[in-house]
């Protein structure tokens, strides 16, 4: 079973490759006065400082539950996913496209554009090796899944931003090489600005789905469907059990989901035998579904009028 470990060596590595490339980047930027590769700088150092929050994140939701949050701080994880998309939309998309504007406003060349160039090639290079890795990752987990279907059903946050921030990073190098090399050919002047524009709106996109994502976990989402038709169907295949009168699940965490069920129980057995049975429900869950760490069994007798509450 892939635990946060692995999220974790995914989001170090991205970490450790972005710090590098951020400092890079800000010395050709200051070499070179582009704009492409400010915003490029900025791009990474805010994926940096995503990174970290991710790792802060990972930590404080293994603490112990207490007195004020006796179903522990799994969510943590989405809270901090949440201010990531902030970050790089405020850090990274807005700066990027001002960056971007003005300096299609105030067009000039660039200058050593060849070490530019070269870095963007190099940085390339780099985050194409973290994205390899994330990528990886997102394969072994989404199975028969698109990545687009994955990317909108999974409940671990830390990955989905690891991998797009990624996937941005790739998106917006391609733009800064392709751009700044044309127009050191054409004498265009305005596509460094262009470029960072770009870089920008793409930031933009990424800030905006992740933002959407996490604020889904937040409010309560559901565990996977998958999930719950076959502890639906472990109830319905119990001889004890007449009838499942609902189920509902809340994802606390990415590795971390409550469950609350009310059955009707067959009416000939005692408190005793039922007790039992529920007992043994939550074992047989907790070995299927390690994910499943709350588990809230409730007998009950079903009528026409029940209200499912």
């Amino acid at each position: 079973m892939e635990t946060k470990h692995s999220s974790v060596s995914v989001i170090l590595f991205a970490l450790f490759a972005n710090l590098f490339i951020a400092v890079v980047k800000f010395f050709v930027a200051f070499l070179t006065a582009s704009s492409a590769m400010l915003a490029e700088a900025i791009h990474s150092l805010a994926d940096s400082m995503n990174q970290v929050l991710l790792l802060v994140g990972i930590r404080r939701g293994r603490r112990q539950p207490d007195s004020l949050h006796p179903f522990g701080f799994s969510g943590e994880l989405y809270f901090w996913s949440f201010i990531v998309a902030i970050i790089l939309f405020t850090l990274g998309a807005v700066f990027s496209i001002y960056e971007g504007i003005d300096k299609i406003r105030h067009p000039e060349p660039i200058k050593n554009i060849w070490i530019a160039i070269l870095v963007l090639a190099v940085s390339m290079i780099a985050e194409g090796a973290a994205f390899l890795r994330a990528s990886r990752r997102v394969r072994r987990e989404k199975g028969d899944l698109s990545i687009w279907t994955y990317l909108r059903r999974t409940k671990k946050s830390e990955l989905i931003v690891v991998f797009l921030e990624d996937l941005a990073a790739m998106c917006g190098l391609t733009v800064a090489l392709v751009l700044i090399t044309i127009q050191h050919f054409t004498g265009m002047l305005i596509l460094d600005g262009v470029a960072s524009i770009v870089i920008g709106l793409i930031l933009g996109f990424v800030a905006v789905f992740l933002g959407n994502e996490t604020k889904s976990l937040l409010i309560g989402e559901s565990a996977d469907p998958a999930i719950i038709r076959q502890v639906t169907l472990m109830f319905d295949e119990d001889e004890s059990v007449n009838r499942t009168i609902f189920i509902k699940s809340l994802q606390l965490g990415p590795e971390d989901i409550l469950l609350a069920v009310k059955l009707e129980f067959d009416h000939r057995l005692t408190s005793v035998e039922i007790s039992n049975i529920i007992n043994s429900f939550e074992r047989e869950i907790r070995y299927n579904f390690p994910d499943i760490k709350k588990i809230f069994i409730e007998p009950d007798i079903f009528s026409n009028g029940f209200v499912r509450v």
